[in-house]
């Protein structure tokens, strides 16, 4: 992983607070389907919560070869067929976008739990089929959204139970331009999907769950690309403004730059006694509430005991229990509808309606 990824990942979820002893009762087999780096972090916290890394597949082999030199692996693949001969608990999938149907299809087929990282799909057409897959299965699935398991953002849910909302205004700098710090793909729209695919989709995720869970009603947006013109193979924008409706009548924007020096995931509520603020880079939430200034810590637990997204995902295989898990495949996609939205209207330049799921 270039140095430049390594920083952005750690400035981002460094200041997730939970902490997790988790350890499993048995260790469950778990394969690794694609071998880049976040894949390099989840196999991190898959062997620290004891499970098994039974085998690790990647198109280039060489990066397969490394993941299980590493997590101390001894089978590696490039071929998704050698791959799903192996029995396994759960398979984590950490590939590019595009590359979702078959390794989860073949899941389904072998009865194997799944973990996607976000985004679930490249798109609505393709979700839709992994999602009649999985419910046909019966399988146990989960998607990449570590956000709904941040004590910080579980803290600001009970905060504003009963309250009224009418805006939400979220903020995301990165700095992936000028100098590129991070693999090509992920500036490239017809793989990642573009900066609300491959960014903005945590926070307006984080935004669905702290609002239980409302779904899109329409977006509309635009975005420039004005830092690498010169770069023929990247078309991401590096800035972007967003604004959308949601079906509980609360509004929302959403501000993205990923080209800007200091990385921020900031995060407002508004209504009319309210107003609050809870930002990935800070450890308190802090506004007012019906003229009360609130400055509030939270603590480093979740409600699910300190459990993330993945510890959250083996206990559900463990216990053969979904509860533990926040962002269910077919939940995920409504986030996803949000993001496809947001991306029609900036090729059509209207607001677009969000479809339902």
């Amino acid at each position: 992983m270039a140095m430049g990824l390594k920083k952005i990942f750690k400035k981002i979820f460094k200041t997730n607070s939970s902490v997790n002893n988790f350890k499993l009762s048995k260790p469950l087999k778990i394969g690794i389907f694609g071998a880049g780096a976040q894949a390099t972090l989840l196999a991190k916290q898959v062997i620290s919560a004891g499970a098994k890394i039974e085998v690790i597949h990647d198109i280039k082999i060489d990066a397969a070869k490394k993941l299980a030199l590493m997590t101390n692996t001894k089978n590696c693949t490039n071929k998704i067929e050698d791959f799903f001969k192996f029995s396994m608990d759960g398979v984590l999938i950490s590939t590019i976008p595009t590359v979702r149907t078959e390794p989860i299809k073949q899941a389904c087929d072998k009865k194997i739990n799944i973990f996607v990282e976000k985004p679930p799909a490249y798109d609505l057409k393709m979700g839709r089929e992994c999602l009649n897959y999985i419910k046909n299965s019966g399988i146990i699935s989960s998607v990449g959204f570590q956000s709904r398991y941040d004590p910080r953002y579980e803290k600001l849910k009970k905060l504003i139970e009963g309250k009224e909302i009418h805006l939400v205004r979220t903020k995301l700098t990165i700095g992936y331009y000028p100098v590129i710090q991070v693999p090509e793909w992920y500036l490239q729209k017809k793989i990642s999907g573009g900066p609300y695919a491959e960014q903005a989709i945590h926070l307006l995720d984080c935004v669905r769950y702290i609002l239980n869970n409302p779904k899109p009603i329409r977006a509309a947006s635009m975005g420039v690309k004005n830092m690498v013109n010169y770069n023929k193979n990247i078309d991401a924008e590096n800035s972007l403004q967003l604004i959308y409706e949601l079906d509980n009548g609360i509004f929302g924007s959403h501000t993205n730059h990923c080209g800007h020096d200091v990385t921020k995931w900031d995060l407002e509520l508004i209504g009319p006694n309210l107003r609050l603020e809870a930002n990935a880079t800070e450890k308190v939430i802090k506004g007012t509430i019906q003229g009360k200034k609130i400055n509030e810590k939270f603590g480093p637990n979740n409600d699910l005991g300190g459990l993330d997204k993945i510890s959250a995902w083996l206990k559900s295989i463990e216990e053969n229990n979904k509860s533990y898990i926040r962002s269910s495949y077919e939940e995920s996609l409504n986030t996803q509808a949000l993001i496809e939205a947001a991306i029609k209207s900036q090729n059509s330049n209207k607001m677009e309606l969000a479809e339902k799921i």
